[in-house]
């Protein structure tokens, strides 16, 4: 019963910050074109970090290496999570992401909502009545990140396969029936309110050459390796950004705002957004000659918007990044399957940031309803993780969750 109602609780609140998301991100790309912009990206940054800051510290950066962080400290009922998943984070995290997207931040709600969803189920765990049977406090945890990426994306196995591949790496005997009734209810809630919608629309292929197969190999490891590389910059500045005092991370903000305002201005509107519509458009026209100035335009757009210390997530920005890397390396290398290239790309880039190669395909497979290509994208999630072992052996959400840890230890008695 407590996973029924926190799913259904977490379907109704994604299915709001959905809503509210997209508002803001719509108004800011219709002015995307106007000189506003450019005060207003360095400005909405600003404002993202500071109520982040202020109001909860928790709240600020994806939301994922939270909710990796929250799975490793509930056995023990870590005091921190009191602070990681409080109500206050909740709230502070859909207005801090919203205003960030407002002005212009390149940036997603798919991360924040994981964290928003575990939070949900957390305080359900808190205030279930004592004389009822009481749930496992890791296994709501773990259910909530599930049911969060579920609800997020529409994908009900990319929520399973996520929570097995990255949530429960130490913690695989938690995932029963908790996980996939969560899943399910979160996942079927939310279409009640928005439909049985794909995420990136219906996309049909048909039959493929042989030489696919290298093409594929070779789109996957490039990509593979830029997602890789752009992960590693995002972790080794973040770091060393958190160890700074607050006026120099304000001074950095704005810095990463006016560098963000000047890749929009070279680059072009298409910069601002977290990126679906950017994606919905490749796959619908994949054969349009690619624009060198996009792949660069979504990769240091949120690569900007993530240093500057927001609140906001790289997961749906990093498809993105992938769909173009994918389209314009295929049109480049003269590949004649564009469109599954742009595809193999999401995957890649996605797995070379996460290091979770099976969430990423089934995600990838499940946004688009595209089954007939479910061994290139399988292929693809491979060929990135081994390319991304030349930079690191382990994904960007993983470190930054060690990091949450190492900054909060448990309590000296618990050592004991």
């Amino acid at each position: 019963m407590p996973f029924w109602i926190a799913a259904g609780l977490t379907a109704l609140i994604s299915v709001f910050y959905t809503q509210v998301f997209k508002i803001c991100e719509e108004w800011a790309i219709e002015n995307a074109h106007s000189p506003w912009i450019y005060a207003t990206a360095p400005l909405a940054l600003l404002a993202s970090f500071l109520i982040g800051h202020f109001f909860s510290k928790e709240a600020l950066g994806s939301g994922i290496p939270q909710v990796i962080a929250a799975v490793e400290m509930s056995p023990t009922r870590h005091p921190y999570l009191e602070k990681l998943l409080s109500i206050k984070m909740v709230i502070v995290k859909i207005v801090g992401s919203c205003v960030c997207v407002l002005g212009g931040g390149v940036s997603g709600r798919e991360g924040p909502t994981l964290q928003i969803s575990t939070a949900v189920f957390y305080q359900l765990s808190r205030f279930w009545p004592k004389k009822l049977p009481q749930p496992q406090l890791p296994a709501m945890i773990l259910a909530g990140g599930a049911g969060g990426l579920a609800s997020a994306f529409n994908t009900p196995l990319g929520g399973i396969v996520f929570a097995i591949e990255e949530l429960s790496k130490s913690h695989i005997s938690l995932v029963r029936t908790a996980v996939f009734q969560a899943v399910i209810i979160a996942g079927l809630s939310a279409q009640l309110f928005l439909g049985n919608y794909l995420y990136l629309g219906d996309s049909s292929f048909g039959t493929f050459p042989a030489a696919v197969l290298y093409q594929t190999v070779i789109i996957a490891g490039l990509v593979g390796l830029t997602g890789a590389a752009f992960a590693e910059g995002l972790f080794r500045i973040a770091t060393w950004r958190a160890q700074k005092s607050l006026s120099f991370k304000i001074i950095m903000t704005l810095a990463c705002g006016l560098l963000l305002s000047l890749t929009i201005y070279l680059c072009g509107a298409h910069t601002v957004g977290a990126g679906k519509g950017v994606m919905v458009e490749l796959l619908k026209n994949p054969t349009a000659t690619a624009d060198p100035l996009l792949p660069i335009a979504r990769i240091f757009g949120n690569f900007f918007t993530y240093i500057g210390g927001v609140i906001g997530g790289v997961f749906a920005p990093a498809l993105a990044s992938g769909a173009t890397m994918g389209q314009f390396l295929s049109q480049l290398f003269g590949f004649a399957n564009v469109k599954l290239m742009i595809m193999v790309g999401m995957v890649a880039f996605l797995t070379g940031i996460t290091r979770t190669p099976f969430t990423s395909f089934v995600l990838v497979l499940e946004m688009s309803d595209s089954h007939e290509i479910i061994l290139y994208l399988m292929i693809s999630s491979m060929v990135a993780n081994v390319a991304a072992r030349a930079v690191n052996n382990k994904g960007f959400y993983e470190m930054a969750a060690h990091g949450i840890i190492s900054a909060n230890p448990p309590p000296a008695a618990e050592k004991a």
